[in-house]
């Protein structure tokens, strides 16, 4: 059936170039304006190659297979393409397949009778009939509408999924390919440049200014085409960075290129650009990452400090509540070791060990007033100078250790403010106590 298929394409092309009208689609082969000889030739062959004639007219409509003539002319013959699984385009002809190139298929696999290899793009596969391997599609790349300025009647830029090889360097060689090769040269040409001006010309700006015909895809070479392939493809690979790429590779093209050249033109230079095109991109993320790397030293001695603060913090803290529980000590030893005559030293004990508590509030009010102040400017600085470091590294890096030289601070204060209190409960309760007549 295979060879069958095959001549039934071969003999259906050969109308096409005498002049017949070819088109097919998922589950129809049709051919326009045949003759009786040719209508003949066909229908011979569709049997074999697995095909069911459906329709056979001429101008005065449905015309039965026996009263067919060699002299007839005008004649429509449609037929009924073999069932093949859903998701699947299956394309005979030679014909139909460059008509295919001018438009978006609904299918993401394409069968295709002469084929003999299988060619993956990034949003498509063309690919022998027959071939039922699964296929899974890959996100569509940025539309390049997004950076290449269509300008008048010049026409859109295209999106270049259907265009763009999963495997650049992939053999395209031969005539059967020579049409894809072409169109697929001039979509990616279009959306490495910058502008497609009213004529059609694809404008890089440069400086100087250079601009290429739209035209001589068809003399593109294999090798050629795989350099436009992989600027391409490393143009459109990261969203973020699209505009970047785009620029420097379009100014390495106008600065290389001859002037007033066509797409083989193009292609020939993109080599050499696309080199240089990335040594400046490496130069200029090895740049960024120097002030990235500056900016996050900067961030680490910040984080530093501020841990340093914290713990001088609680340190201070602590030799506060040291302090008032030494000072409260000697309190309740004076007054208990003290005559019970001495009137005044139990209003002196109360006021001092109010003063002794007072210490150490100041001291946890000021700590969390610095707390506080720190929270603010961390977030201040995240929003204006860190906001390209993502979540997870600024949690590894600021608040994590700040947090945990907050939580210990904040122990501190309260196991300080407690003893504190408690402190001062005691001096009071054993002033009173030692006051009263026994």
């Amino acid at each position: 059936m295979e060879r069958s298929r095959t001549a039934l394409a071969h003999a259906v092309d050969a109308l096409a170039r005498a002049g017949a009208t070819v088109t097919e689609s998922r589950t129809e082969i049709a051919v326009y304006q045949l003759d009786g000889v040719g209508a003949r030739g066909i229908l011979s062959l569709l049997g074999p190659a697995g095909f069911t004639l459906s329709r056979l007219a001429d101008e005065g409509g449905a015309l039965p297979v026996d009263l067919l003539a060699d002299e007839s002319n005008g004649i429509e013959l449609v037929a009924d393409k073999p069932a093949v699984p859903d998701g699947i385009l299956p394309i005979l002809t030679r014909t139909a397949f460059r008509a295919l190139l001018d438009r978006e298929p609904d299918q993401h696999v394409i069968w295709i009778q002469e084929l003999d290899r299988r060619v993956d793009t990034v949003r498509s596969r063309l690919t022998p009939w027959g071939d039922e391997e699964p296929f899974t599609l890959n996100a569509d790349p940025v539309d390049p509408a997004r950076v290449v300025r269509a300008l008048g009647n010049g026409g859109m830029v295209e999106p270049i999924g259907r265009w763009l090889l999963r495997d650049p360097d992939l053999d395209l060689s031969g005539p059967f390919l020579s049409p894809w090769r072409a169109r697929a040269a001039g979509a990616l040409a279009a959306a490495l440049a910058q502008e497609l001006e009213r004529d059609g010309r694809l404008l890089f700006r440069g400086p100087p200014p250079t601009r290429f015909r739209a035209s001589g895809g068809d003399r593109v070479e294999v090798a050629a085409l795989a350099d436009l392939q992989r600027a391409a493809a490393w143009t459109y690979e990261n969203p973020r960075e699209l505009e970047n790429r785009h620029g420097l590779l379009a100014a390495e093209v106008a600065r290389t290129a001859l002037r007033d050249g066509d797409l083989a033109d193009l292609t020939s230079v993109m080599s050499g650009a696309f080199e240089g095109a990335r040594i400046a991109y490496g130069f200029g993320v090895t740049q960024q990452s120097r002030d990235a790397l500056k900016t996050l030293s900067d961030l680490r001695k910040a984080v530093t400090e501020e841990t340093v603060k914290l713990a001088d913090a609680t340190r201070s803290l602590a030799a506060a509540m040291t302090t008032s529980a030494i000072g409260n000590a000697g309190l309740i030893i004076a007054r208990l070791t003290l005559p019970k005559g001495a009137g005044f030293v139990g209003p002196a004990a109360v006021i001092i060990g109010v003063a002794l508590a007072a210490y150490v509030t100041v001291v946890i009010a000021s700590g969390w007033h610095f707390l506080s102040i720190q929270r603010d400017l961390r977030a201040d600085w995240k929003e204006r100078l860190y906001r390209f470091l993502p979540e997870p590294e600024y949690e590894k890096m600021v608040t994590t250790p700040i947090g945990r030289a907050e939580i210990g601070f904040r122990n501190a204060a309260i196991g300080s403010g407690v003893i504190a209190v408690l402190m001062l409960v005691a001096v009071v309760l054993i002033v009173m106590s030692a006051g009263r007549p026994s």
